[in-house]
């Protein structure tokens, strides 16, 4: 009896401040995780709808209409059953559908984890950056040291062939 009063004690009640409190832990320290979840629990069905507004238009077209009494514009002659069309071009009214979207929502898990994403990709970026700019200083620094070996590899030989190039300019001069 007395472990049983001792285990319900120690493992209480889970109460709405404890599951609070919870959430607000799992979303500091995994804020994808916790927006996926809610996403996936309680998606917005309703809000994805466009509020739209729907116009009708009259516009006004020319439409090729065949008419064989009319005085005609363009005359087409069809050589095999000699026939002769005439048409003619009519002004008509056509009604014209025009959709214009005012609103637009969005469910914020979706916009929380694009944004969580955005950042995580910045600080890659950030970090891409320093690196390059830290390799860059390495190239440099090793470009100047190969330059003094370039240099003073040729002062040594220089040193070493002075004096086949000292007769060679005796020889010329």
């Amino acid at each position: 009896m007395k472990y049983l009063l001792l285990i319900f004690i120690l493992t209480g009640c889970y109460t709405q401040k404890k599951a609070t409190e919870q959430v607000e832990k799992a979303n500091d320290k995994f804020p994808e995780v916790v927006a996926k979840l809610a996403r996936d629990k309680y998606p917005c069905k309703d809000l994805l709808k466009p509020d739209t507004t729907t116009i009708y238009q009259d516009s006004l077209i020319f439409v090729e209409v065949e008419c064989p009494d009319v005085p005609t514009e363009v005359i087409r002659i069809d050589t095999v059953n000699n026939v002769i069309t005439r048409t003619v071009r009519v002004p008509v009214n056509m009604p014209v559908q025009i959709r214009t979207v005012t609103k637009w929502y969005e469910d914020s898990a979706k916009l929380k984890l694009f944004t969580l994403q955005v950042e995580s990709l910045q600080a890659d970026t950030a970090s891409l950056r320093q690196e390059t700019v830290k390799l860059y200083g390495k190239v440099s620094s090793r470009n100047k040291w190969l330059l003094w070996l370039i240099i003073i590899c040729a002062c040594e030989t220089l040193w070493i062939l002075r004096k086949p190039i000292i007769r060679l300019f005796k020889l010329i001069i």
